[in-house]
């Protein structure tokens, strides 16, 4: 089954939105949701207003009532689905995209993407509307009068986002879409100054400007307090302050510490991406805010939200939704956030924020390639490796639109971030033109049975109640078992015989061979052979479980952690940075950064057995043989050879001495 919905809606050249294809789209939508009444808008790029009356026409044909919004930004599309009460949105825009694209995003009542299992059950509906080939009504443009609820909107964001924002001086460049003359209105109605540039224009939305490219707003931003660039529906946004580009990222980051102070973070955590920077999440930690990650794409970090309730989430492209006032991403309501805590509190509104050296890049790849790389086992290990041996975060995922897979390196300096990406695309490339060329060979470019999940699999999969969000994207062994309320999302391999317990949750990126996992226990970006995790654990991102590791219950395995022929019973703690190889942990034991479990001394492996409720500190040596009673403390930086008994305080380190030079103080 084809599924015609991409990272952000049904997205393609113009020419794909044939009268024939917006019918199948039309008639889909009304078996699904019983013909619901639509609120539809558009950006202004050229191919809108046609799709949008070829829309109308099929909707109408069905008995479908529609209300048109005229050219508006998306969110304002969403708001007024929400708030007119309609059924469903539809937003006519390619987003970010240049002139030649466009697409349709659809929203449910209540404002939000719909879910990913809807556009999977909406894709086979499309493909059998298409295959049965019905005429769809066409009507001419002028049957339709030109309408534009955006005042509608910019009252009802003013009203819940008012700003004192009196003196300050802003350039806003709209991108030549939509959102540019409604958000000028908003920050001259809160007292700024304000320079707008490139208002709409359908021939030339984000060509060369806009928030896909920042480095045009660097240039016009001077003379300004502040700068935004919108995307051409207005759903996303970047930033400019002191000649620096400031990244979703770090916008959501300066919104949480604005919320913090207003006491509206009630939760204290928020969502992010596989993209967000890891200094990033470093920098909400220490705000004490908890960063979780989904996919790529607005409508997975809506879903993550909605699941845990966390009210701030969002993209480092500048997709971020704030649950206090919508369910989708605003571009504008997030200028009007930002602007807001920098006229407030000044440099101090991002102080604290930090992000680590990345470097990206994109590998050719058309489809097939795409489909070589999703299914590969040998890349994931080789980038699981990678990470390991460099100490750098990796991420590397298909395009939604373009023929690459794209490769973004994070690590400590740029040195180790360059050197990183070259291998790797060097690593991939080689290996997709060797596995396409032998499968040309065979005459075909297919994948391996081997590398599917097939229709058997995904049918008792669901027979028992688990859910796959993306069956295209995702490998199940036929001996793998998934159970009841399980969670499986894209980009997951689960190999040999694995098992997924109930209401689990296993994130992208993660690759489990012969692995149990218990029920209520959440997994992301974790490779693992061979081992046991138990129930309402936590685990990942950057997780290595080797044969061997047995997890409790309610344990909390972190990022950059190893554990080898290892039992951590129920509690244990071990959140970043350790290893843990041969070892007996007791419950509730705390394992903190940078400890090692040396456990090989050349010649032989040997094991380390601790007590329950132990305190091992930051950076400590464990040398194996030995033995750590119950409740005993490790102070951080200690070289431990010695068993240490029940309760006992050890200092395995040199006393600090503090000397001066000659005829100092």
């Amino acid at each position: 089954m084809k599924n015609f919905f991409g990272t952000d809606g049904i997205r393609g050249n113009e020419s794909i939105f044939t009268a024939a294809f917006i019918g199948a789209v039309v008639r889909a939508i009304g078996d699904y949701y019983g013909k619901p009444a639509i609120m539809i808008g558009r950006d202004p790029r050229r191919s809108g207003k046609a799709i949008t009356a070829t829309f109308m026409a099929a909707a109408e044909a069905e008995g479908m009532e529609v209300t048109d919004a005229g050219m508006v930004p998306t969110p304002a599309l969403a708001y007024l689905t929400r708030k007119r009460g309609a059924g469903l949105g539809v937003m006519v825009s390619a987003s970010h995209n240049p002139p030649e694209y466009n697409g349709l995003k659809l929203f449910s009542s209540d404002g939000a993407k719909i879910t990913t299992a809807e556009e999977i059950e909406l894709s086979a509906l499309i493909e059998r509307e298409l295959s049965e080939s019905r005429e769809t009504p066409v009507r001419p443009l002028g049957e339709y009068p030109e309408y534009n609820l955006t005042e509608e909107y910019i009252a009802g964001i003013g009203a819940a986002a008012a700003s004192d924002l009196k003196g300050m001086k802003v350039t806003l460049d709209g991108g030549c879409g939509a959102a540019g003359a409604a958000a000028a209105k908003l920050f001259t109605a809160f007292g700024a100054e304000v320079k707008l540039l490139n208002e709409a224009d359908g021939e030339r939305i984000n060509v060369g400007t806009g928030a896909a490219h920042p480095e045009y707003l660097l240039k016009a931003a001077e003379g300004s307090d502040l700068a935004f660039a919108y995307d051409g529906d207005g759903d996303r946004v970047m930033c400019v302050r002191n000649s620096r580009i400031l990244s979703g990222d770090e916008m959501m980051y300066v919104i949480a510490k604005s919320m913090i102070r207003e006491n509206k973070l009630s939760y204290p955590v928020v969502i992010g991406t596989i993209m967000t920077n890891y200094g990033a999440e470093e920098a909400f930690k220490s705000l004490g805010i908890t960063l979780y990650r989904t996919p790529v794409g607005d409508k997975f970090v809506s879903e993550a939200m909605t699941e845990c309730g966390a009210l701030l989430g969002g993209e480092s492209s500048g997709h971020i939704i704030m649950k206090e006032y919508e369910n989708t991403g605003d571009g504008i309501l997030t200028s009007l956030a930002v602007a807001k805590a920098f006229a407030e509190y000044g440099d101090e509104a991002a102080e604290g924020y930090f992000e680590f050296p990345a470097a990206a890049a994109a590998v050719p790849a058309d489809e097939n390639a795409k489909k070589i790389f999703r299914g590969s086992a040998s890349i994931a290990a080789f980038l699981a490796a990678e990470e390991r041996a460099s100490g750098a975060r990796i991420i590397a995922r298909p395009s939604g639109t373009e023929p690459v897979i794209r490769l973004t390196v994070e690590a400590g300096n740029g040195q180790t971030a360059e050197a990183e990406i070259e291998k790797i695309s060097a690593y991939i490339e080689t290996y997709l033109k060797t596995k396409i060329k032998v499968k040309a060979s065979e005459s075909t470019i297919t994948e391996p049975q081997t590398n599917k999940t097939s229709k058997e699999t995904l049918r008792r999969v669901r027979e028992c109640g688990g859910v796959v969000i993306d069956p295209e994207h995702t490998y199940i062994s036929p001996g793998t078992i998934v159970k009841k309320g399980a969670k499986i999302y894209p980009f997951v391999g689960l190999y040999g015989k694995t098992e997924i317990g109930e209401d689990a949750v296993i994130k992208s990126f993660s690759v489990l061979e012969d692995t149990s996992v218990g029920a209520r226990t959440a997994v992301s970006y974790t490779y693992a052979t061979g081992a046991a995790i138990g129930s309402d654990c936590t685990v990942g991102p950057f997780t290595t479980l080797r044969k061997g590791a047995d997890i409790g219950n309610g344990c909390r395995i972190g990022d950059y952690v190893e554990i080898k022929n290892s039992r951590l019973k129920d509690g244990v703690k071990a959140a970043h940075l350790a290893y843990v190889g041969d070892a007996e942990v007791g419950e509730g034991t705390n394992i903190g950064c940078g400890t090692v479990f040396a456990n090989y001394d050349g010649k032989a492996k040997h094991r380390t057995e601790v007590g329950k409720n132990a305190f091992i500190g930051c950076n400590a040596n464990l040398i194996a043989p030995l033995k750590i009673g119950d409740g005993a403390f490790i102070a951080g930086g200690s070289t431990v050879t010695d068993d240490v008994p029940d309760g006992a305080i050890c200092f395995g380190r040199a006393r600090q001495a503090n000397k001066f030079k000659k005829g100092g103080d």
